[in-house]
């Protein structure tokens, strides 16, 4: 996973929320769910990048 975060766990939670949005599971589910991002993420980093990027900037602007 690229970029230089100071807490990833917080850029995947934005990311997380930004794909589920209302979502209403378990968190057994989100959780399953982040570490599939991950997984994605360190294959793709150049599109992590891009969407962590994009959900930040959607976070930021709900915020």
């Amino acid at each position: 996973m690229a970029g230089s975060s100071k807490n990833p766990e917080e850029e995947v939670g934005v990311v997380v929320d930004c794909i589920l949005v209302d979502y209403q599971g378990d968190p057994e589910s989100r959780d399953r769910v982040a570490q599939a991002i991950l997984a994605w993420a360190a294959e793709h980093p150049d599109e992590w990048d891009e969407l962590r990027a994009r959900c930040q900037r959607r976070h930021a602007a709900l915020v």
